[in-house]
């Protein structure tokens, strides 16, 4: 039997991806719903950064900066790098797709950590690459099973320190001891969406590896802890010789004129980033605490989430999440990333967790079996 004519004009890798799912945003027939499904920043930004988008709308008949100078420049002074090897993206997973366009082909291999962000696989076989999971080790990234898994049609290697969606990280010697053992011809991606929420002194962003490491590529987003998750903002910082490929491949105008000056101006304001970080810190011990209270098994987490697990033999995920939701409050379910027994819950505002807790609390006492 003949293919329909598209199946035959398509990659075959096309056909293993299943569509990316984000996290649930709505709730039919429900206005005020109290979102923790996405990891977003729980603050708007400044109401005097905001104050400025009505003018910003009124250039927009002219394209933007193509080479988002004044964003680089910013991004530069912020975190102390060099502009010339920075890239922005419409997001960073834009400038993940960018770098897998960019370094993966045909049948090579890029490796991605089980349990990591479902999007590497799916760009890699949308540029028909085989996909290779290395095991994770108690919900944590294994350095050790990555190299085991490294093979000479190796190409490209991604892992999100934190993780996401299991909160868990990779301290600065384990990751600098891992770059030493990677090949040089292979490609290494850290994500590093939730690096801001960090303050452990063990850990390392990897910005400084750079240098050192010439195969290294940072990416960052604005989505997070910059609360800019709607305008679609990120960037990368990597050698000049891996920037002048990524720039060659990367659409034209691809970050619009008002997020590239929000951007530049939100990375400015200390204030709404110390406000971000301490209440991102108080929560990050209450709420696992508060969820280990109640009965439920909440991970240490490294990020603006919580990995929460629900022991089937004692109570019904299912319930759990049909309960929230009839409480209008909304969490990711993870069994789309092969973690059936377990939800995450973004950092909301005070009041939405204090309210996510005593529901959550009362559906548990509920349904224990």
């Amino acid at each position: 039997m003949k293919k329909p004519f598209i199946q035959s004009l398509i990659k075959p890798s096309i056909n293993k991806i299943a569509k990316y799912v984000p996290g649930q945003s709505t709730i039919a027939g429900s206005d005020k719903i109290i979102k923790l499904s996405s990891n977003e920043s729980p603050f708007t930004i400044p109401k005097k950064i905001i104050s400025l988008i009505p003018k910003l709308a009124l250039k927009t008949n002219f394209y933007p900066d193509g080479d988002s100078n004044l964003l680089k420049k910013t991004i530069s002074k912020k975190f102390g790098l060099k502009k010339n090897q920075i890239v922005c993206g419409n997001g960073s997973d834009d400038i993940l797709s960018v770098i897998c366009q960019t370094f993966s082909r045909e049948n090579c291999e890029v490796i991605c950590s089980e349990y990591g962000f479902i999007y590497y696989p799916i760009i890699a076989k949308a540029n028909g690459a085989n996909v290779v999971i290395a095991k994770s080790e108690n919900l944590s990234i294994s350095c050790k099973n990555i190299l085991k898994k490294i093979t000479s049609k190796t190409n490209l290697i991604f892992l999100a320190n934190p993780n996401n969606p299991t909160g868990t990280v990779i301290f600065k010697d384990e990751l600098t001891n891992f770059l030493k053992q990677v090949p040089k011809n292979i490609i290494v991606v850290l994500d590093g969406a939730y690096s801001e929420f960090i303050q452990d002194s063990r850990y390392s962003d990897g910005l400084e590896l750079v240098e050192k490491f010439s195969n290294l590529i940072i990416t960052r987003t604005f989505s997070k802890i910059f609360a800019l998750a709607g305008l679609r903002l990120g960037w990368s910082y990597s050698c000049p010789e891996i920037v002048h490929l990524l720039e060659k491949i990367r659409g034209p105008f691809n970050i619009n004129a008002i997020a590239q000056i929000v951007g530049s101006l939100i990375l400015k304001d200390k204030n709404f980033l110390k406000r971000s970080i301490n209440h991102n810190r108080k929560w990050q011990k209450k709420l696992v605490k508060k969820i280990n209270d109640i009965g439920l098994e909440a991970k240490e987490t490294f990020t603006n989430f919580v990995l929460v697990k629900v022991e089937k033999k004692k109570i019904d995920k299912k319930k759990i999440l049909c309960g929230l939701l009839k409480k209008k409050i909304i969490v990711r379910d993870l069994t789309s990333y092969d973690l059936a027994d377990y939800f995450r819950v973004s950092m909301g505002t005070d009041v939405q967790l204090d309210k996510f807790s005593k529901e959550l609390a009362n559906l548990v006492r509920k349904y224990s079996k």
